[in-house]
């Protein structure tokens, strides 16, 4: 059920004043116009930029750190090209045999291992011979020269020998390989949520739809986007994490939306007339909260290490086309479909609504006096922002 501040719905609601601008995108023949001029930025955007790549993930750690100049250090020593990985040989809880050692040690020559030398356990049933293998800085080329390594090893293991290979790069590889795929879970999880969640507001089979694609066609967009951002700038950036923002934001903004045009459509029988309603109360609101994450992220541009602050850039770029979306693209669609798309709980003017409930009685509360609920809510923030509450937690340790 939704809550409001307002009275009761008039006979003769009172005209709604907005700018000329929005009366056209939001009219008969405007609407249709934004949207196709909307598919066509998108169109042109993934034209142009389709092609930009982002950069590599690069190291958790600033190029001035202590640990990076170090390890620009090493690779001036002879053999910093190469870091070697282990075989490690059983054979079911059997002991080896020295033919089996002999086996593995000529394996490991055969990898390139110069005098290699099994090294057998006390019990006799595991052995161990390392390999040289090629270091790279990029992730997925160490991904693939471990893949490459394992499908030789098992193509030329001793009969009857399982032979693993792990150590430091296998390991590095291991836990590289561990998120392939994770982009894409947390994006289908996150619409999951996020349609959940329209479905049992609204409950309606049809009207989660709109906002859905509307916020999609916006993370397309911005993936496209933040990616010739990424490209320019030279700043690496997660794109699962711009697209769960993109996604969780782009929704917040269009329930705040379609949940005040819910309630003009109590009041007024033309739909564009409540729409114009909602869009003119709900956008300084939608545009303060974006604008308030957009500069906090903005404030990542100051941190050290790179990959931070390609996130707060980009997301922040992301961001801001979920604003677009929802405040321009969005409306024109719901122009154009009208009230039906609450269907099967349409509203019209003198339908019985409840305007009584904990978050309408917590809002009138606030806004009889908003500058205490400010200054209180600032001073919460500033505790927990301040090393007094890091010592708090640290002395009750």
């Amino acid at each position: 059920m939704s809550t409001s501040l307002r009275p009761a719905p008039q006979k003769n609601p009172p005209r709604i004043t907005t700018s000329p601008f929005v009366q056209r995108i939001l009219g008969r023949r405007g609407a249709p116009v934004v949207l196709v001029l909307a598919v066509l930025v998108v169109g042109l955007a993934s034209a142009l930029l389709g092609s930009a790549e982002a950069p590599p993930r690069g190291e958790a750690y600033p190029a001035t750190a202590e640990s990076a100049v170090v390890a620009d250090q090493l690779e001036s020593f002879p053999g910093s090209d190469e870091a070697p990985v282990l075989l490690v040989a059983t054979k079911g809880g059997a002991p080896l045999s020295p033919a089996d050692t002999t086996g593995l040690t000529r394996l490991a020559s055969d990898l390139g291992t110069q005098r290699a030398h099994a090294q057998v356990s006390e019990d006799g049933q595991a052995a161990t011979v390392t390999v040289p293998v090629a270091t790279s800085a990029d992730s997925d080329a160490q991904v693939q020269t471990i893949k490459d390594l394992r499908a030789e090893v098992a193509d030329h293991a001793p009969d009857g020998l399982d032979v693993q290979v792990t150590g430091g790069p296998a390991f590095g590889a291991d836990i590289a390989t561990s998120f392939e795929g994770a982009d894409f879970t947390l994006l289908a999880v996150t619409i999951g949520v996020v349609a959940l969640l329209l479905l049992l507001t609204y409950r309606s089979p049809v009207l989660w739809l709109v906002p859905l694609t509307v916020v999609g066609i916006a993370d397309q967009l911005a993936g496209t986007v933040t990616a010739a951002v990424g490209e320019a700038s030279g700043l690496p950036f997660d794109a699962g994490i711009v697209s769960v923002l993109v996604f969780g934001a782009g929704a917040n903004y269009a329930l705040l939306l379609i949940s005040r045009y819910r309630e003009e459509l109590h009041e007024h029988d033309d739909h564009l007339v409540a729409l114009r309603a909602a869009w003119r109360a709900t956008v300084p609101a939608i545009v303060a909260s974006n604008a308030t994450v957009v500069l906090a992220l903005g404030t990542l541009l100051l941190a050290a290490v790179p990959g931070t602050r390609g996130l707060g850039l980009t997301s922040a770029v992301g961001l801001f086309i979920a604003l677009v979306a929802v405040v321009v693209v969005l409306p024109t669609a719901l122009a154009l479909v009208g009230r039906r798309v609450f269907w099967p709980f349409v509203p019209h003017p003198g339908d019985e609504i409840s305007r009584e409930g904990v978050w309408a009685r917590v809002a009138r509360v606030v806004v009889r006096r908003p500058a205490a609920f400010l200054v209180g809510g600032l001073v919460v923030l500033a505790v927990l922002a301040s090393r007094f509450h890091e010592k708090a937690t640290r002395s009750r340790q």
